[in-house]
C-alpha cells in the first residue's frame, strides 16, 4: 500500500496520520517503509524524527537514514547515524557499508574511509562486490591509486562496475586523470563484459579535464558505434568535453542535436558559453530554457549564467538575474552567486557597493571573494579599501596557495608594507606545476623540474634551439 499511494511527502504524511488513527503507528514494517520513503525523498528531518521515537529500531531503518545522508548535501551526518547505530549494538551489514564509504568519498575523508575498511574486514564483508567497488572508488577519489589497485587486484570477479569505480574515482581525484584513460584501455583488453554508458561518461570527463580534443572525438565515435547517442548524461558530458577542449562550435552543435535535454544539459551549455566569453548568448540560452523547455533552473544554473555575466562584464543583466533568482525562484544565494556579483560590481568600479554586499551576506566570505575585490581595488586604484580587503584575505591565507601569496605580496609592496611582504615570501611553499599536452592522440604529462619523460633529451634540445633563435631575433 505504501509503495503504491505515497507519491509525495504530503501523501505520506496523510497516510501516516491514518496509521496513527488505526493504531498502526508502532508497526515496525510500516515504520520502516515510512522512514525509507522519507529518506529517499530528501526529508531526512522527518525520517530522523520518526526513528528517534522508536524503542527498538532495526538495521533497515538506520540503513535508510545512512543512505539518505550519504546522498544529501550533508554527507558528514552519515557518520553520526552510523555511530548511533553501532552504539545500540546493531552490527552494520553489507547494505550499510557502501553508503558510509560513499560519504567518505564525497568528503575525501581518507582516514575515516580506512577505518571503515578495517571494520569491513573484521565483519567479513570484504568479498561483497558493492563494498569492493565503494572501496576502490574511495581510494581512487582520494588520489591513493596504490590502495585502489590493491583492492582491485583482490576482486575475485572483475565486472564492469569494478572497472568503472577505478576510472571514475581517478577522474574525480583530479590528480589521476591520465591514469583513468590507461585503465579504460586496459579494461577493453581484460574485462569479459563490454564497457557501458557509465564507463564512457567517466572517460569523456577525463578528456574534458585534460582538454584532449582528439581523444574526446575518439570517445565520441565510440559512443556513436556503441549505440549510446541518446543517453542524456553521456551527451551532457560530451557537450562539456568539447567546450572545455576549446571547440565551442562542436559543443553547441551537439547540444542542438540532442533530442532530450534535462536541467544538466542546459546548465552545461550555459557554462560552456560562459567559459568562452559569450555572455550574451549564455543569457539568451537561459531565457530560452525558461520560456521553451519548461525546465526550472536551480542554483547551479544561476551560478553558470551569473558567471557568464561576470566574464562579459554584463552588470545590469547580472543584477536582474540575481534578483530573479532570489525573488522569482526563491533560491537562497550561495557563496558562488555572491562571488559573481562582487566580481561584476568590482569590474564596474562600484567598489563600495561590492564591499557592502560582502558585509551584508549571511554567509562567511571566502578567499576567492576577497581576492576578486582586491584585484578590482588595485585596478581602480582605491588603495584605502585595498588595504582593508588585503588584511581580510591575509587572515584566510592558505600557505600552499601561491597565487594569493603573490597577489598580497604585490599589494603590500604597493602600500609600502615591506615587513608583510617578507613574511609572505618566507612562508610560501612552492608546489610543482603540472600540465598536459596532447600529441598524436597521446597525452603527455609534465611536472615542473621533472626529467622523467622518455623524450626529455629531445625536449631540452628543442627548447635550447628555440631560446637561441629568439635571442638572435633580438628578444631577451
Amino acid at each position: 500500500m505504501l509503495n503504491n499511494t505515497t507519491a509525495t511527502m504530503l501523501h505520506l504524511k496523510q497516510l501516516q496520520a491514518q496509521m496513527i488513527k488505526l493504531s498502526l503507528d508502532r508497526n515496525p514494517f510500516y515504520l520502516s517503509k515510512i522512514i525509507a520513503f522519507s529518506a529517499i525523498s530528501g526529508d531526512l528531518t522527518h525520517s530522523c524524527s520518526i526513528l528517534g521515537h522508536i524503542d527498538n529500531p532495526t538495521n533497515f531503518m538506520y540503513n535508510a537514514i545512512i543512505r539518505g545522508f550519504s546522498q544529501s548535501k550533508q554527507p558528514h551526518k552519515t557518520f553520526t547515524w552510523y555511530t548511533k547505530m553501532t552504539s545500540l549494538g546493531l552490527s552494520p551489514d553489507k547494505y550499510a557499508y557502501p553508503f558510509v564509504l560513499k560519504a567518505c568519498s564525497r568528503l575525501f575523508d581518507l582516514n575515516k574511509g580506512k577505518q571503515v575498511h578495517c571494520q569491513v574486514i573484521k565483519s567479513g564483508f570484504l568479498m561483497n562486490s558493492h563494498i569492493e567497488s565503494s572501496l576502490i572508488y574511495l581510494y581512487a577519489s582520494c588520489g591513493e591509486l596504490g590502495f585502489a589497485k590493491i583492492v582491485f587486484e583482490g576482486v575475485h570477479e572483475r565486472r564492469v562496475v569494478s572497472w568503472n569505480a577505478m576510472i571514475s574515482g581517478c577522474v574525480r581525484s583530479g590528480k589521476l586523470v591520465k591514469e583513468a584513460f590507461d585503465i579504460f584501455h586496459q579494461m577493453r583488453l581484460d574485462c569479459l563484459e563490454s564497457f557501458d554508458k557509465f564507463s564512457l561518461v567517466s572517460v569523456t570527463s577525463a578528456c574534458a579535464n585534460m582538454g584532449a580534443l582528439c581523444l574526446g572525438k575518439w570517445v565520441h565515435g565510440l559512443v556513436f558505434r556503441s549505440g549510446f547517442c541518446a543517453v542524456v548524461p553521456l551527451c551532457n558530458a560530451l557537450v562539456d568535453m568539447y567546450g572545455k577542449s576549446g571547440s565551442l562550435d562542436d559543443s553547441c552543435k551537439l547540444f542542438d542535436e540532442m533530442g532530450v535535454r534535462d536541467l544538466v544539459s542546459w546548465s552545461t551549455i550555459i557554462d560552456v558559453l560562459a567559459v568562452h566569453g559569450c555572455g550574451g548568448r549564455a543569457i539568451h540560452v537561459f531565457e530560452k530554457m525558461e520560456m521553451v523547455s519548461g525546465v526550472v533552473p536551480d542554483d547551479m544554473t544561476f551560478t553558470n549564467v551569473l558567471c557568464a555575466c561576470s566574464h562579459g562584464g554584463l552588470l545590469r543583466e547580472g543584477e536582474v538575474l540575481f534578483d530573479k533568482m532570489i525573488h522569482g525562484y526563491k533560491i537562497l544565494p550561495k557563496i558562488q552567486h555572491y562571488g559573481c556579483m562582487v566580481d561584476l560590481l568590482g569590474k564596474a568600479g562600484r567598489l563600495k557597493e561590492a564591499y557592502e554586499l560582502i558585509k551584508e551576506m549571511c554567509i562567511e566570505p571566502d578567499a576567492a571573494m576577497w581576492r576578486s575585490l582586491l584585484s578590482a581595488c588595485m585596478y581602480h586604484r582605491d588603495f584605502c579599501l585595498a588595504e582593508i580587503v588585503a588584511d581580510r584575505l591575509k587572515s584566510l591565507l592558505d600557505p600552499d596557495d601561491l597565487g594569493d601569496s603573490a597577489i598580497l605580496s604585490s599589494v603590500f609592496a604597493s602600500l609600502g608594507r615591506w615587513d608583510d611582504v617578507e613574511k609572505l615570501r618566507r612562508g610560501a611553499r612552492k608546489i610543482p606545476g603540472r600540465s598536459f599536452i596532447e600529441v598524436d592522440n597521446v597525452v603527455h604529462e609534465f611536472v615542473s623540474k621533472d626529467i622523467s619523460h622518455p623524450q626529455i633529451d629531445e625536449i631540452n634540445l628543442l627548447m635550447n634551439q628555440m631560446v637561441g633563435t629568439v635571442t638572435l631575433l633580438g628578444f631577451s
